[in-house]
């Protein structure tokens, strides 16, 4: 079952505050997406219900972009908040991975050890490798802006990664 995207966020806070690590919004983004790419790459579907775009400077989450852009270049100093609708209430809340979803919590834990020690810049640029879906999609728009990254592309970029290193 996909999560939102700034549940999957909470579950990357909560893994760097662990570390003693901080996180700014971009960083944020671009793990999200490494996770969300993974869990495609692994054939598991989507890790985020909500659909990365292709902005500027790599694969954006808009509705999670909203929801940390006030702390500007900053660290994320608080869990993530979003607003929903539940039986026509409207409320705020802090979503997070549920607590029995374990493969969810390895991957994030592992795409952490193996991202998490780059900075949000970093993690932008090995979006925008050739052949990448960010790249594919930035040359099939060109001026267009906030075009999606459809999840098949994703997946098929994360599952060639996942075969060329033996499945693991």
């Amino acid at each position: 079952m996909p999560y939102l995207a700034v549940a999957v966020a909470n579950g990357f806070l909560d893994v760097a505050k662990s570390a003693g690590e901080p996180v700014d919004p971009m960083k944020l983004q671009k793990l999200v997406y490494f996770g969300h790419g993974w869990h495609l790459g692994y054939g598991l579907g989507a890790l985020s219900a909500e659909h990365a775009e292709a902005w500027r400077w790599g694969p954006v989450f808009p509705e999670l972009y909203h929801a940390v852009k006030i702390w500007g270049s900053g660290p994320v100093l608080e869990p993530v908040r979003a607003f929903e609708v539940n039986d026509g209430r409207r409320r705020w809340s802090t979503p997070d991975l549920p607590s029995g979803e374990n493969f969810t919590k390895k991957l994030v834990e592992r795409v952490w050890e193996v991202y998490g020690h780059r900075s949000g810049p970093a993690l932008s640029q090995l979006t925008h490798e050739p052949g990448g879906p960010w790249r594919v999609i930035r040359d099939r728009n060109p001026g267009k802006r906030d075009v999606v990254i459809p999840n098949p592309l994703i997946r098929e970029h994360f599952a060639r990664k996942l075969q060329a290193n033996g499945g693991t």
